[in-house]
């Protein structure tokens, strides 16, 4: 078959290009043609049963309603290990509207879902589950609210826990070695911590995961394996998904991936969430670890730290290219001192093959001596 010839190709691009621009356009108009004009606050219950997500909750099965839709991430945030299984819950009629950079735009009513639970044995990880904790992030009409339930003895039902809680956990990793520690449940002030921005002078809380990057992948249905965008859209459940470019992170422990590409995508999902130049640690470090970053000075390449104090471990900064044994950004990770790892929020276990990533990322860079 003959090449295109290049002013065709360009035509042919930029039609496509049109066409992307016009059919968001649209999805944008019939969305808020649809959308509620005064849509109520959704109630913040005292049981994870009342808001009817899960249609089965019991000792060994955790199923969503049909309306809801099941995901998961290229490469997820770390939590001591805990098996995690998310959802997506919109209000009937709507659907979340397609940016290839941040978060969805999500309409009112919509109720994302994250359940954290440790099986005995991680050698066998389907065998004696145990369900910690569910949380939510639910869309108010001014902002979204996080909240946390802990689950009954019986995995039957969840109670909502402001105050947080604490649960000793013990299990047999993947190497047959026991690990036993106390388990940490956020309360509601940690939750929104951890997902709050600058909006102006506003604080308010975003998600973290419902990304194109975090979410473009095949996930295995009970209907068969699929794109997990591509669902959403045939499923009318999202809009402006665009017939190609749409972006993807790499899995972490894809080895057939450069070790830059998976160390970043890496430290977007676990660290930039605060990270961020309108978030907490962005603003007090100015240590920026967003996948688009490219200022080595903002992601720490010699960079003295803003706001480490005693948790630097005497170490001068952040990352020292080529030895991540003088790096901060490193110790901080393989630490488990409250006083000085990171994130603060959210682990009591240090991550290993996290670590072992960004300790191969930093000794892969050529050697600096940092002033």
């Amino acid at each position: 078959m003959s090449a295109m010839h290049p002013s065709r190709s360009r035509i042919l691009f930029r039609l496509a290009l049109v066409a992307g621009t016009l059919a968001a356009a649209l999805a944008i108009a019939c969305q808020k043609a649809r959308e509620n004009p005064n849509p109520a606050p959704t109630p913040i219950h005292a049981n994870l049963s009342e808001y009817g997500l899960f249609a089965v909750a019991n000792a060994t099965e955790l199923r969503p309603v049909e309306s809801d839709v099941i995901y998961d991430l290229n490469t997820p945030l770390f939590s001591d290990y805990a098996l995690k299984f998310r959802t997506l819950h919109l209000p009937a009629g709507a659907q979340a509207q397609y940016d290839g950079e941040e978060i969805f735009s999500l309409p009112v009513g919509t109720i994302i879902t994250k359940t954290f639970s440790f099986p005995a044995d991680f050698r066998k990880p389907t065998e004696n589950v145990r369900r910690i904790e569910t949380r939510l992030l639910v869309r108010q009409p001014d902002q979204w609210i996080a909240v946390a339930y802990v689950w009954n003895k019986e995995m039957t039902d969840a109670s909502v826990a402001y105050a947080g809680a604490t649960t000793p956990v013990e299990f047999l990793d993947k190497d047959g070695e026991r690990v036993s520690f106390d388990y940490a449940v956020p309360s509601r002030n940690q939750c929104g911590s951890c997902h709050q921005v600058y909006e102006g002078r506003r604080q308010a809380i975003i998600p973290i995961g419902v990304k194109a990057r975090h979410l473009n992948r095949d996930y295995a249905y009970a209907d068969g394996t699929e794109n997990q965008l591509e669902r959403m859209a045939r499923l009318d459940l999202l809009a402006g998904l665009p017939w190609f470019g749409v972006p993807r992170a790499p899995d972490y422990l894809d080895e057939s991936v450069a070790v830059d590409e998976r160390a970043r995508a890496y430290m977007d999902i676990n660290c930039a969430h605060c990270h961020r130049a309108n978030a907490a640690a962005g603003v007090n470090s100015k240590l920026l670890l967003t996948h688009n970053e490219s200022d080595t000075s903002l992601i720490g390449f010699c960079k003295t730290p803003g706001s480490a104090g005693k948790g630097g471990g005497g170490l001068r900064y952040d990352i020292v290219p080529g030895r991540p044994e003088e790096s901060i950004l490193h110790y901080r990770m393989a630490t488990d001192d409250p006083g000085a790892m990171m994130p603060q929020l959210g682990r009591a276990l240090v991550h290993k093959e996290g670590v072992d990533l960004i300790a191969r990322w930093i000794r892969a860079m050529p050697e600096e001596s940092c002033p």
